[in-house]
């Protein structure tokens, strides 16, 4: 939904300004899906609505469910017959988190991400991002889910800083207490490293979590698997961490995707601890490991025990690390697994 469309129409019908507050309750507060559930306006209104600014830029092609339950991945529909992944997650029995996508495709073209596959179509309105997790939202209420989703990250698909207006608009949406009313430290915005990008985003948004998909500590490797660092590499990544860091003070996350042979070995750990140790204070940077989830490329998962020696690497060299849960990989909908190809979308 996009508010201000909303109360433009509302006001071009001649409506008092409480009809957009009884818009908005039932919209943000109730999760309502149609004009037709808000039975407070009049039915002339609702029909009026409906046909002037669709409550919804969105539609809903198909839902997938993880056999744990934990994890359901929706293929929607965009009104220029654009198709874009999202993914609602469970962690625990009290948290629920979506991964929305800023773009249709991506450019960055990382060679173990599936998204990489389809290029870039063309980036998201904000109103198409953040219906997305106004869809959850509506996806919950309608099949009874306990709980609130009250978690978002920028991690599906595209790179969000290379449509840094458009998630720009659509965070301020998500963070308006009149609107989606979530707060900054439960939203995360993830980029694979445009490096001028980030100075401006802590300014702008100084307590929303910043996620660098990193992958690589040496500039070889890191370009061969995230083509970005062509454009901007880790002195450049690094240099621009700084400034971030002193502007803000705030945890940095950092993704690394384990791949087989590849950036698992021990001396890519070492090499990860060595570039940290040039960013930032140590309990400023945290570092969320990544098995590798299966995608249509060459690359394969690092062994368990191999992902648990290049954590201990890591805490040796003074870092928090996680290896972080995998969930949705039996619906294509774990990290890196996001994509909309012509045999998929049939």
């Amino acid at each position: 939904m996009d508010a201000a469309k909303v109360q433009a129409a509302l006001t071009d019908l001649g409506l008092p300004k409480f009809r957009w507050e009884q818009v908005r309750q039932a919209v943000f507060g109730q999760a309502v899906s149609s004009y037709d559930e808000i039975s407070v306006l009049p039915a002339a209104t609702r029909a009026a609505l409906a046909e002037k600014v669709p409550l919804m830029c969105v539609r809903e092609r198909r839902v997938d469910v993880s056999g744990d339950g934990r994890a359901h991945k929706a293929l929607l529909d965009l009104a220029d017959g654009s198709v874009v992944e999202t993914v609602l997650l469970r962690p625990s029995e009290t948290r629920w988190t979506t991964c929305i996508s800023s773009q249709v495709g991506c450019a960055v073209a990382c060679t173990f991400c599936a998204t990489g596959l389809m290029g870039l179509k063309r980036s998201l309105t904000p109103e198409e991002i953040t219906d997305q997790v106004l869809f959850w939202r509506q996806y919950m209420a309608k099949k009874k889910l306990p709980g609130r989703l009250d978690n978002v990250v920028y991690m599906g698909m595209g790179e969000p800083f290379a449509c840094y207006e458009q998630v720009s608009a659509s965070l301020k949406a998500l963070l308006d207490q009149k609107q989606f009313a979530i707060g900054a430290r439960h939203i995360s915005v993830s980029t694979s490293g445009v490096a001028p990008k980030i100075a401006l985003f802590g300014k702008d948004f100084p307590q929303v979590n910043l996620a660098i998909s990193l992958h690589a500590a040496t500039d070889d490797l890191r370009t061969r698997l995230v083509p970005m660092n062509k454009a901007f590499d880790l002195a450049a990544l690094a240099a621009a961490l700084k400034e971030y860091i002193g502007s803000t003070n705030r945890k940095i996350f950092f993704e690394y995707v384990l791949l087989k042979g590849e950036n698992d070995r021990p001396q890519d750990a070492d090499a990860l601890v060595k570039w940290l140790d040039g960013v930032g204070p140590k309990e400023l940077l945290h570092v969320n490991l990544i098995v590798f989830n299966q995608t249509d490329t060459q690359h394969k998962p690092t062994e368990e025990r191999d992902a648990r020696e290049f954590q201990a690497r890591l805490l040796a060299g003074g870092y928090k690390s996680t290896v972080r849960q995998n969930l949705g990989r039996d619906i294509d909908g774990a990290c890196g697994q996001l994509v909309v190809l012509e045999k998929k979308a049939k």
